[in-house]
């Protein structure tokens, strides 16, 4: 390329670094075969983005990472993220990178290391970060400090990492005035610990995993337990079948909430004589103030058993719900509907169960059904025609404010099927869609 066409490479170093910081760092170095002038460049670049994958041996690999951090050490680096998943490479070496990344003030932090044991993150250096903005720590050992500040740290994802004692995990959080988005990944193991408590006042964003099919350890006591006051949270979502108990705080009238758990019941359709009906009570009465809840299929049917012996809590500030209900708890569906008297949107999903069938009355007329419900979706996979037209036709004969009604599933049930319903409402639009594969 002629001089007077290469017009990038006239471009102040600065700015050609900032271009560079844009790509990962295995294509930055690539512009280093361009001409002389590029040759150094990417080595000044605030941002490090390596995975050992792209090395053919960890020798390479630690020469690489340890020629870029030497060259600009005494510049700011913006970004670190480091992925390792081979045992080949000496832990005691990638330490002093994370030192080092945080001695040039870094702001984005991620660590991502798959051995066969984990990475232990000990310095203290970590803890004391004033400069750090985001930090994902993956297959990490956490140390316990007295003294754990993180001033400025606004994102935060913690998964599969062990920490030393309960503490830890705690004046981790709780050592972050400013942080925003929570995620905590966690696997069921004999070293976990088995009470999750989160407490913050600037949370937006909380997301909690806790999957036992990923860890080789069974545990089938309840003692496994979150507890959450975040009175922030405009967005929560729970994903766990190990813990039997959550007890959440102070969540706002306009948060959201996503919940996938099972209370440590191992068998939805046999639920044991000493499963603890309170526990389901207190995650109702917890997400009772929220606007918009979208709930799984296992957790409603342990809903449905708790509501033949206990009452629903009121769900007042409730407009969008999105529910899967198996066609066997049916007939709980007027009671679910009941504690959401302003509900405006409702999507269900429908599920097959093989429980023995058995006649669901939908008789009576929730309250939202007069005065605020306008829009229902209805989708199914495998349910029988006969229990989506049974639903169908409940929306239909008692729905006084619909404005659109929409069925997604199989094309068994065609517009014509439900066209021919008697519709309560006048403006009630119909739409028919088939499931995306």
């Amino acid at each position: 390329m002629s001089n007077r066409g290469d017009r990038i490479s006239s471009l102040p170093d600065e700015l050609l670094c900032q271009i560079l910081s844009n790509l990962p760092t295995k294509n930055a170095v690539t512009t280093s075969i361009l001409s002389t002038r590029w040759r150094s460049i990417w080595l000044s670049t605030p941002v490090l983005d390596i995975d050992i994958d792209a090395f053919d041996d960890a020798t390479t690999f630690v020469s690489f990472a340890s020629r870029f951090l030497e060259f600009s050490k005494d510049s700011c680096l913006h970004k670190f993220k480091l992925s390792v998943e081979r045992d080949d490479v000496d832990m005691c070496t990638i330490m002093p990178w994370i030192q080092d990344a945080v001695n040039r003030r870094i702001q984005h932090l991620e660590v991502d290391c798959r051995f066969s044991f984990h990475f232990e993150a000990v310095y203290l250096t970590l803890y004391l970060s004033e400069t750090l903005v985001s930090l994902r720590l993956h297959f990490v050992t956490l140390h316990r400090y007295e003294f754990v500040s993180l001033p400025n740290l606004k994102v935060m994802h913690l998964e599969e990492n062990i920490y030393y004692c309960l503490e830890t995990l705690e004046n981790f959080i709780s050592s972050c005035p400013v942080l925003e988005d929570l995620t905590v990944v966690r696997i069921v193991d004999i070293i976990t610990e088995k009470i999750l408590r989160v407490r913050s006042r600037s949370l937006n964003s909380l997301k909690l995993v806790l999957d036992s099919s990923n860890g080789w350890f069974i545990d089938d006591i309840d003692e496994w337990k979150v507890i959450i006051d975040a009175p922030r949270l405009a967005y929560l979502s729970l994903k766990d079948d190990q813990s039997a108990s959550f007890v959440i705080s102070n969540l706002g009238s306009s948060a959201k909430a996503d919940i996938k758990v099972s209370f440590n019941v191992n068998d939805i359709w046999d639920l044991p004589v000493t499963f603890e009906r309170s526990n389901v009570g207190k995650l109702l009465t917890g997400l009772s103030s929220i606007r918009d809840l979208t709930i799984s299929g296992t957790t409603l049917k342990i809903i449905c058993h708790y509501l033949k012996h206990e009452p629903m809590p009121q769900f007042c500030n409730m407009v969008r719900l999105n529910a899967r209900f198996y066609d066997c708890d049916l007939e709980m569906l007027p009671c679910v509907l009941e504690s959401c008297p302003n509900l405006k949107s409702l999507v269900l999903g429908l599920l097959s169960s093989a429980e023995t069938e058995q006649q669901s009355r939908l008789s009576s007329v929730p309250p939202c059904f007069l005065s605020s419900l306008e829009f229902v979706e209805i989708r199914s996979r495998l349910c029988r025609k006969r229990y989506v037209m049974k639903v169908a036709r409940y929306f239909a004969k008692n729905s006084v404010m619909l404005k659109k009604f929409v069925y997604v599933g199989r094309a068994s049930i065609q517009e014509e099927d439900l066209l021919a319903l008697l519709w309560r409402s006048s403006i009630c639009e119909i739409e028919v869609r088939g499931l995306r594969r």
